[in-house]
């Protein structure tokens, strides 16, 4: 087998696992920015890794940055 065959056999074999760890990290960021209330840099720092780095992976997976706001009003 030639080492092109055998690359490409090998690419093929680690398609569905790249696939899934895309998967998995993109669910992992969404539910960080969930659980830091849409702060990117808090979700970084849950994530262990830089806000560059997020934004990076944001851009990747198409994830837009959530613009969460919540407050009360208490005089209405």
């Amino acid at each position: 087998m030639s080492s092109n065959a055998a690359r490409k056999e090998k690419e093929g074999t680690l398609a569905p696992m790249r696939e899934a760890v895309s998967q998995l990290e993109r669910e992992l960021i969404l539910r960080s920015l969930d659980a830091a209330n849409g702060s990117q840099s808090e979700a970084a720092r849950r994530l262990g890794v830089s806000e560059r780095v997020l934004r990076y992976k944001m851009k990747k997976y198409r994830i837009v940055r959530s613009t969460k706001v919540s407050f009360t009003d208490k005089s209405v």
